[in-house]
């Protein structure tokens, strides 16, 4: 039985089999990423949703949980606390107050 293992294995092979198995002893290529590494570039940013808080994608329209629409918050507050604005509301005034009893 060996010796037929040792005569398939010794049969002719080709110049271009040869040449295949020396091309896989050279270095690998630099222009190539490695396929295991992994990438910033194929994962998608995620946003809260407002309504319910679970993770949205950004490019969608609805939040898949609660059927939320997905919009951007614009208004000029929208990321104070409610204590940030009552305190600049109260400074404002006293600020008004203040100067109008000075003069």
């Amino acid at each position: 039985m060996l010796g037929c293992l040792s005569e398939i294995n010794n049969s002719d092979v080709s110049e271009s089999d040869t040449k295949m198995d020396e091309d896989w002893n050279l270095a690998p290529d630099d222009d190539y990423e490695d396929a295991g590494t992994d990438s910033d570039e194929f994962e998608t940013a995620t946003v809260p949703c407002s309504n319910c808080g679970a993770d949205v994608y950004e490019e969608a329209v609805a939040c898949p949980v609660c059927g939320e629409y997905v919009g951007v918050n614009t208004h000029l507050f929208s990321d104070r606390p409610q204590w940030w604005i009552t305190l600049g509301v109260v400074g404002g005034i006293a600020t008004i107050l203040c100067l109008i009893f000075l003069f």
